[in-house]
């Protein structure tokens, strides 16, 4: 019965990373194509047409496959710290090992559970919940598939992927200051009146860097910067 367990479970992980894997590709695709459209059409005019074609296609690959990488590991390394968790508790405790034996045991056991496996009856150390298949079945296992699959997917630098990361952090920072204000000050910090004063932060930051240090800033936001703050309206046009 334990076998005929443990394989439903690893059939279902495997049937969550592959869609995951379908998934990350049909959204990479669906968000990139309109987007590079219209960028590459109106900002690149120094390209040509069938440049254009496949500057689009490229990208649109490239953010399709990164997504479909990224989900497919992401849910592969979840599926493996899971089964490596449910393989600790149900193994049970063996004193007839070695030390390198002990030891790796232990980190393997810091690694999957965040804490030493006394026993796989210790109350500590039971699954009450088991998750679906293709969820973390410990909080820290969607950190460090994350991390993991952020280092062999997005750490290799392109526009595509930076700007990805660019997104993912200002929307992270976002999240992360909502759960302290949640945390820290439930009721005198709401969103109504802590969001002016971010504007007012987000908007003087940048333009003081644009004025004082426009070599720091992304390239593209320094273009668009530009292009409305250092316009200049030709003399023709101000006579007519």
């Amino acid at each position: 019965a334990k076998v005929i367990i443990m394989t439903l479970s690893l059939s279902e992980e495997l049937h969550a990373i592959a869609a995951a894997l379908v998934g990350g590709a049909r959204y990479g695709f669906k968000i990139r194509l309109p987007h590079a459209m219209v960028m590459i059409w109106l900002f690149r005019r120094d390209l040509s047409s069938k440049q254009k074609m496949t500057t689009v296609g490229r990208m649109v690959v490239e953010h399709s496959t990164n997504l479909a990488a990224f989900a497919a590991l992401y849910k592969t390394v979840l599926a493996t710290l899971k089964l490596a968790s449910r393989s600790l508790h149900e193994g049970g405790p063996q004193s007839d090992v070695g030390i390198f034996q002990s030891l790796g045991r232990i980190l393997i056991s810091l690694l999957v559970d965040g804490r030493l496996i006394k026993s796989s009856n210790h109350p500590a150390n039971q699954v009450h919940f088991r998750p679906p298949p293709g969820h973390p079945e410990r909080s820290h296992h969607a950190l460090v598939a994350g991390a993991i699959g952020g280092y062999l997917v997005w750490g290799r630098y392109s526009g595509v992927n930076y700007q990805i990361v660019l997104y993912l952090t200002s929307r992270v920072l976002v999240g992360l200051g909502k759960h302290l204000q949640e945390r820290a000050f439930p009721k005198r910090l709401q969103f109504h009146t802590s969001y002016p004063l971010f504007a007012a932060a987000v908007w003087g930051l940048v333009m003081m860097l644009f004025e004082e240090r426009p070599d720091v800033l992304h390239p593209s936001l320094k273009k668009s910067m530009d292009e409305i703050y250092r316009y200049k309206i030709q003399q023709s046009r101000i006579a007519s």
